[in-house]
């Protein structure tokens, strides 16, 4: 069940928001439903609890963004949702506690997975993090990785950085549009660091809620401002990094520093080359 981590998926609500279970009688506050065509423990289609919609519904898209594995049952749920990490531990267990009360699950959240790999000496995070933002502002282009059904494809951006947050713009019909719509998690590479995160569409550049993107993104990529802002088409992504790896060298050996946005915290692992 751990692969449908921070995947797309469509689910077929069979039992929405205020009706009762058919068997035990209790209403359900939330949608639940079905992704049809799958095979769950039971040999039943798998199910879904969708957070974050406040209307009965009768389908839905959105994101895995947690796996409840029951210990006492032969079947697991997934927690869907239209963004990714919209919700931590505590709010899903609270939130699907009225079915789940009765076993005894576990919830396992899309960021544990990535988590899991990150390990090696605490180092200094901000120091990282600004060496990294310089990076950026003095290269001003990453090469931009996007994905959906199985096709990964890559691409030069003119990005800029506000807040530890890194933004271009595109075209609403090009390619990594549609793969962003499709699948948010995204990878960005800039000389010798690489970036794991998670890509929002914003409005328009002209918008309101993209005042500051316009007001840096015109002085520092003023050609591409000219010629591509004030398109019909163009939209502005957001880019919140999840972690950053920085392949490095210290007296000819090789290690890696990685940043962990999610808990403000850096790492330094050296690279084992003797196995």
């Amino acid at each position: 069940m751990k692969k449908y981590l921070g995947k797309k998926v469509m689910i077929v609500v069979d039992r929405p928001l205020g009706s009762k279970h058919p068997k035990h009688g209790f209403v359900y506050p939330i949608n639940y439903g079905y992704i049809p065509n799958t095979v769950s423990g039971d040999g039943e289609e798998i199910d879904a609890y969708i957070l974050g919609e406040f209307e009965p519904l009768k389908t839905y898209e959105g994101y895995v963004t947690a796996v409840v594995h029951r210990k006492n049952d032969d079947e697991d749920k997934l927690v869907v949702s239209r963004e990714l990490n919209m919700y931590n531990k505590d709010q899903i267990r609270a939130l699907i506690e009225f079915q789940e009360r009765f076993f005894k699950s576990e919830i396992v959240i899309y960021e544990d997975e990535i988590e899991k790999y990150i390990e090696g000496e605490e180092i200094e995070f901000d120091e990282l993090k600004i060496e990294f933002e310089k990076l950026i502002k003095i290269k001003k282009y990453m090469v931009l990785a996007t994905s959906k059904d199985n096709r990964v494809t890559a691409r030069s951006v003119s990005c800029i950085v506000i807040n530890s947050k890194i933004y271009f713009q595109t075209d609403k019909t090009f390619l990594k549009y549609k793969q962003i719509k499709s699948n948010p998690n995204v990878a960005l590479c800039i000389d010798n660091f690489q970036v794991e995160g998670y890509a929002k569409i914003k409005g328009h550049p002209f918008e309101r809620e993209s005042k500051n993107f316009i007001e840096v993104f015109k002085k520092v990529h003023n050609g591409s401002f000219n010629t591509y802002s004030h398109m019909e088409n163009e939209v502005v992504i957001e880019v919140e990094p999840k972690f950053v790896t920085a392949w490095k060298y210290e007296n000819g050996k090789a290690f890696r520093e990685i940043l962990d946005f999610k808990n403000r915290k850096a790492y330094r692992k050296y690279y084992d080359n003797s196995k």
